[in-house]
Protein backbone atom coordinates (compact mmCIF):
# COMPACT_ATOMS: atom_id res chain seq x y z
CA UNK A 1 0.00 0.00 0.00
CA UNK A 2 1.45 3.39 -0.96
CA UNK A 3 2.42 5.57 1.97
CA UNK A 4 1.72 9.29 2.29
CA UNK A 5 2.62 12.15 4.57
CA UNK A 6 1.56 15.76 4.44
CA UNK A 7 2.94 19.25 4.66
CA UNK A 8 1.24 22.32 6.09
CA UNK A 9 2.84 25.58 4.99
CA UNK A 10 2.55 28.65 7.25
CA UNK A 11 3.45 31.90 5.46
CA UNK A 12 3.91 35.08 7.45
CA UNK A 13 5.58 38.48 7.43
CA UNK A 14 9.06 38.07 8.87
CA UNK A 15 9.65 39.44 12.36
CA UNK A 16 6.01 40.52 12.91
CA UNK A 17 4.74 36.99 12.11
CA UNK A 18 1.55 38.39 10.60
CA UNK A 19 -0.12 35.88 8.22
CA UNK A 20 0.16 36.54 4.49
CA UNK A 21 -2.90 35.63 2.42
CA UNK A 22 -2.72 35.01 -1.32
CA UNK A 23 0.84 33.69 -1.48
CA UNK A 24 1.40 30.94 -4.05
CA UNK A 25 2.86 27.75 -2.58
CA UNK A 26 4.46 25.30 -5.02
CA UNK A 27 5.60 21.84 -3.92
CA UNK A 28 7.87 19.90 -6.27
CA UNK A 29 9.92 16.71 -6.27
CA UNK A 30 13.28 16.31 -7.99
CA UNK A 31 13.16 13.62 -10.68
CA UNK A 32 16.04 11.16 -11.23
CA UNK A 33 17.03 13.34 -14.22
CA UNK A 34 17.42 16.35 -11.90
CA UNK A 35 14.30 18.22 -13.06
CA UNK A 36 11.56 19.49 -10.78
CA UNK A 37 8.13 17.86 -11.08
CA UNK A 38 5.39 20.11 -9.67
CA UNK A 39 3.08 18.11 -7.39
CA UNK A 40 0.91 20.85 -5.90
CA UNK A 41 0.12 24.53 -6.30
CA UNK A 42 -1.92 26.19 -3.58
CA UNK A 43 -2.69 29.69 -2.32
CA UNK A 44 -2.51 30.66 1.32
CA UNK A 45 -5.75 31.54 3.09
CA UNK A 46 -6.45 34.50 5.41
CA UNK A 47 -4.51 32.70 8.17
CA UNK A 48 -1.44 32.37 5.94
CA UNK A 49 -1.90 28.59 5.67
CA UNK A 50 -1.71 26.31 2.64
CA UNK A 51 -2.55 22.66 3.15
CA UNK A 52 -2.32 20.15 4.45
CA UNK A 53 -0.92 18.89 1.14
CA UNK A 54 -0.78 15.09 0.90
CA UNK A 55 2.45 13.77 -0.69
CA UNK A 56 4.03 10.37 -1.37
CA UNK A 57 6.33 9.12 1.39
CA UNK A 58 8.41 5.94 1.69
CA UNK A 59 7.27 2.81 3.46
CA UNK A 60 8.82 3.03 6.95
CA UNK A 61 9.57 -0.70 6.89
CA UNK A 62 12.15 -0.14 4.15
CA UNK A 63 14.31 2.10 6.34
CA UNK A 64 14.68 0.18 9.58
CA UNK A 65 18.37 -0.71 9.14
CA UNK A 66 21.42 1.58 9.25
CA UNK A 67 22.66 2.56 5.81
CA UNK A 68 19.31 1.82 4.19
CA UNK A 69 16.92 4.23 2.51
CA UNK A 70 15.85 7.33 4.42
CA UNK A 71 12.44 7.20 6.16
CA UNK A 72 11.36 10.43 4.46
CA UNK A 73 11.04 11.99 1.02
CA UNK A 74 12.66 15.34 0.20
CA UNK A 75 10.60 18.01 -1.53
CA UNK A 76 11.29 21.53 -2.82
CA UNK A 77 8.98 24.30 -1.65
CA UNK A 78 8.69 27.66 -3.44
CA UNK A 79 6.56 30.49 -2.04
CA UNK A 80 5.90 33.65 -3.99
CA UNK A 81 3.82 36.79 -3.54
CA UNK A 82 4.09 39.96 -5.64
CA UNK A 83 4.85 42.14 -2.59
CA UNK A 84 7.53 39.89 -1.06
CA UNK A 85 10.84 38.25 -1.92
CA UNK A 86 10.71 34.75 -3.36
CA UNK A 87 11.34 32.01 -0.77
CA UNK A 88 12.76 28.64 -1.83
CA UNK A 89 13.25 25.72 0.53
CA UNK A 90 15.09 22.57 -0.58
CA UNK A 91 15.07 19.17 1.12
CA UNK A 92 11.85 19.64 3.08
CA UNK A 93 11.34 16.21 4.62
CA UNK A 94 7.95 14.47 4.60
CA UNK A 95 7.62 11.33 6.72
CA UNK A 96 4.89 8.69 6.22
CA UNK A 97 1.82 9.26 8.38
CA UNK A 98 3.12 12.57 9.77
CA UNK A 99 2.20 16.18 9.02
CA UNK A 100 5.26 18.37 8.48
CA UNK A 101 4.75 22.05 9.33
CA UNK A 102 7.01 24.37 7.35
CA UNK A 103 7.17 28.00 8.46
CA UNK A 104 7.93 30.45 5.66
CA UNK A 105 8.82 34.00 6.71
CA UNK A 106 8.58 36.39 3.76
CA UNK A 107 10.51 39.65 3.51
CA UNK A 108 8.91 42.69 1.83
CA UNK A 109 10.41 43.65 -1.53
CA UNK A 110 12.96 46.45 -1.41
CA UNK A 111 14.25 46.17 -4.98
CA UNK A 112 17.69 45.13 -3.71
CA UNK A 113 17.16 41.51 -2.71
CA UNK A 114 16.33 38.60 -5.00
CA UNK A 115 15.34 36.04 -2.38
CA UNK A 116 17.25 33.42 -0.50
CA UNK A 117 17.60 29.67 -0.95
CA UNK A 118 17.15 27.71 2.28
CA UNK A 119 18.27 24.10 2.56
CA UNK A 120 16.42 22.30 5.33
CA UNK A 121 18.83 20.19 7.40
CA UNK A 122 18.00 16.50 7.74
CA UNK A 123 16.38 15.19 10.88
CA UNK A 124 18.86 13.47 13.23
CA UNK A 125 17.84 9.83 12.96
Amino acid sequence: MPQTGSILVRVYLSRAQLPIAGATVIVAAVTPQGNHQVLSIRATDASGLAGPITLPAPDPGNSDAPGGPTPFTNYTLVVEHPDYELATFEDVQVFPGIQTVQDVPLVPLTGQNLGELVTVTPQPL
